[in-house]
């Protein structure tokens, strides 16, 4: 856990036109926009949940239509069995709707849970330490971020399972290098429809968004990369601009939150964008709630568009709001809805997502 603590102190519609007036003052870090016209509504609350990793407790779940201080419809909590370790910094979901929960630190454990189940029926650890976020493709092979001595991505089997006498440790299928500098931060890691896994990465150059090929094999090397001034991504040098990334499956876009003080924003990019592309849209100004916040979590609804944000005043020991915003959503406009935990506030919450709809 040691090098935990170290790291730790580290921390102390889809067819919209690019490349608009607002997209490009925000990422030239422009003034901020006026208000923009809401967009018309989608319908809200449905089926899926808003899932909640909170470093310190279980992980929550609420509706996602939900409005002002809520308590959680359902809870993921540390099933305590040995040899493990329950800090959940992410959360996602596989195509059947099982939800991986992700724990930092050096036992860096993975815990998955059936549709339905408050206790994990498999639990592996493909990597450590210092697991900052999980994501899954649609072949189920389960992608762990991991940092410290090196900035990699572990790729986990489908299915994989481990057992208490080894720490429940699976053998990595593939890891894959990422070029950045270690800083800890949820939210950095998702999947797309087309067999990427997607990491966000911050730099002392400038921050980018790189595409590797999924699955057991394929090269180091990306296959994609957002990066550049144009980008709007920021960089991570004295002081670092920490990026989250989701991908909506809904939109077809890529969704980049951009913590920076007073100009934090959501960077929205064509599915297929690359090089030094500026964003289609920005969310970003006063009324988006946004300014002076981080993002530590970011999410799509498969149902609607919805793009849900954590925002907190920092990431950790800090309350936080879950933020929802119109999937076409653009500018200076505020969220359609916003909610916290009744109970804790939030204040340990850290990576989000959105469970699967079958």
């Amino acid at each position: 856990m040691a090098g935990a603590a170290a790291a730790l102190a580290i921390v102390a519609s889809t067819g919209w036109p690019g490349g608009s007036a607002t997209a490009r003052a925000a990422a030239g870090l422009a003034a901020s926009p006026t208000p923009t016209a809401s967009p018309t509504p989608y319908p809200t609350g449905g089926p899926e949940l808003v899932y909640v990793a909170n470093a310190h407790g279980p992980v929550t779940a609420y509706s996602t239509g939900s409005t002002g201080a809520v308590s959680p419809v359902r809870q993921l909590a540390d099933p305590g069995d040995p040899n493990t370790y329950w800090g959940p910094w992410g959360i996602a979901f596989d195509i059947s709707g099982n939800a991986y929960t992700q724990s930092f630190l050096s036992d860096a454990t993975t815990f998955v849970y059936s549709p339905g189940a408050t206790t994990p029926g498999r639990i592996f650890r493909v990597a450590g330490p210092d697991s900052r976020a999980v994501a899954v493709d649609t072949a189920g092979y389960a992608y762990v971020t991991t940092g410290q001595a090196e900035a990699v991505i572990a790729v986990a089997a489908p299915g994989a399972r481990g057992t208490g006498a080894n720490l429940y440790t699976v053998p990595a299928v593939r890891q894959i290098p990422l070029d950045e500098t270690f800083h800890p931060w949820p939210g950095v890691l998702t999947t797309d429809t087309s067999g990427h896994v997607i990491a966000a990465v911050v730099r002392s150059t400038g921050n980018a968004v790189e595409f590797f090929a999924g699955g057991p094999s394929g090269s180091a090397t990306p296959v994609r990369v957002i990066a550049g001034p144009h980008t709007g991504l920021g960089s991570c040098s004295s002081t670092c601009d920490q990026i989250a990334v989701a991908y909506s499956a809904f939109t077809g876009r890529l969704y980049v939150a951009v913590s920076q003080g007073q100009q934090t924003r959501v960077n929205v990019y064509a599915g297929n964008a690359s090089g030094d592309a500026a964003p289609v849209r920005v969310i970003s100004g006063p009324a988006t709630g946004l300014a002076g916040k981080v993002v530590t979590g970011i999410a799509g609804s498969q149902v609607d568009g919805t793009i849900y944000l954590l925002t907190k005043a920092a990431a950790f020991n800090s309350p936080g709001s879950v933020l929802a915003f119109d999937r076409l959503a653009d500018g200076n406009t505020p969220p359609r809805r916003t909610f916290t935990d009744s109970g804790t506030g939030l204040l340990d919450g850290l990576g989000i997502a959105v469970s699967f709809v079958h």
